[in-house]
């Protein structure tokens, strides 16, 4: 999910379950690193929930 927050430290955010670190680039070497250590990592509440059936909040 990507969503522009006013004032925000970098250009890029990436928040994962209690983990966040913040880029200037997509090419940062971090952002790689991240996803492979937290996409359904460990610090997942539900490992291998989908993230269907949500509210839009309309």
């Amino acid at each position: 999910m990507m969503s522009p927050y006013k004032d925000q430290q970098g250009a890029i955010m990436l928040s994962a379950w209690g983990k966040q670190v913040t880029v200037d680039s997509a090419d940062d070497k971090r952002v790689s690193q991240f996803f492979t250590k937290y996409v359904q990592g460990p610090q997942t509440p539900e490992p291998g929930a989908a993230c269907t059936g949500g509210l839009s909040g309309k």
